[in-house]
């Protein structure tokens, strides 16, 4: 096993049908737009084996940082220099083209506590 670095904005470097499943633990709220949110996971959807599961974790519009700090487009904001796109349940719907969503977690984490989503979804 070996580590690559790879810009989620271009095409994942790996054969159609190549994995059982992908977990993302907050890759999709970073400063990604939606087109580049909407190609990610048109990738991760062609990477993935029939029936494959897709896993991955966002903040969600009713983490207490939404709508405060810098507003740098949709609904991403800078907060301590980091910029947070953040999701509704809308905006998972909208990603999961090609997907079957069974299941959206919401639950906390860290000190804020940092409000997100656990979206599982099915390659259909």
């Amino acid at each position: 096993m070996s580590a690559m670095l790879h810009d989620v904005r271009q095409a994942l470097p790996f054969a159609n049908s190549s994995f059982d499943a992908c977990y993302a633990h907050m890759l999709f709220c970073m400063a990604l737009t939606t087109p580049e949110l909407h190609f990610l996971s048109s990738e991760i959807k062609r990477v993935l084996k029939p029936k494959g599961i897709c896993v991955y974790t966002v903040r969600h519009t009713g983490d207490a940082h939404y709508k405060t700090g810098i507003h740098r487009r949709e609904d991403m904001y800078e907060v301590g220099g980091f910029i947070v796109h953040f999701f509704s349940k809308e905006k998972i719907d909208e990603l999961a083209a090609g997907y079957e969503v069974l299941d959206i977690h919401q639950f906390e984490e860290g000190g804020l506590p940092r409000k997100l989503f656990r979206v599982t979804m099915e390659k259909v």
